[in-house]
């Protein structure tokens, strides 16, 4: 391959996909995409798998694809967003059944998912060099105390896996506590245009060493 031309894979959910901005806007990942160009001085092409909707265990099973699994063999850097479609649904149980363990076990799963995920990359990806990067999660609904709970619970777990090799864990929640009302869009839950650019930033700071 050309030293000069790196390629992106972008896994995960509606946050990868851009719901919440206009349609053919950039989102998190062309906006990262663009900020990587500009500081690794190099042509990055980038490909897109993700679905609204998706939990830990659909991404994890997205990578059972021949199409996904040769696009992460070919990647250099590969971000992944998963986890907040596990609590919300894990959330919409705890209303019906008001069971807290719901929402302790959608955490303690969506780590075992995302485990198995970075051991099936980790596994396939031929590159020398390649870097790994997830994220934790924003709260959208700052009303709602139990919420706050569940995602700094899910937060704690996604962090621990920041120590594996070639991985990093951009910090979110940070970015957008105290700024949903300039970050987040019109429905409250997904971020808008400023918002994707404030989580690309975030990606982008975490460095690309060893690229």
């Amino acid at each position: 391959m050309d030293s000069n031309h790196l390629r992106y894979l972008a896994i995960g959910d509606s946050l990868t996909v851009g719901i919440g901005i206009l349609f053919l806007d950039p989102g998190f990942v062309e906006y990262y995409r663009c900020l990587s160009q500009q500081i690794l001085k190099k042509r990055i092409s980038y490909q897109k798998y993700a679905r609204s909707g998706a939990t830990t265990e659909d991404v994890l099973t997205m990578l059972n694809a021949p199409i996904v699994t040769e696009a992460v063999n070919c990647a250099n850097i590969i971000t992944i967003t998963a986890g907040g479609d596990d609590l919300i649904n894990a959330a919409k149980g705890f209303i019906i059944n008001k069971n807290e363990e719901s929402i302790s076990h959608a955490i303690k799963q969506s780590g075992n998912n995302i485990s198995k995920i970075l051991e099936k990359i980790h596994h396939l990806d031929k590159q020398d060099k390649y870097i790994l990067r997830l994220m934790n999660l924003y709260n959208p609904f700052i009303d709602i105390p139990i919420a706050d709970e569940a995602i700094r619970a899910f937060n704690s777990m996604i962090n621990s896996f920041g120590r594996e090799l070639n991985v990093k864990v951009a910090d979110i929640y940070s970015v957008f506590k105290g700024n949903e009302k300039v970050l987040l869009s019109s429905g409250g839950v997904h971020p808008n245009s400023r918002g994707y650019y404030q989580m690309a930033l975030a990606f982008s700071r975490l460095g690309y060493s060893p690229l």
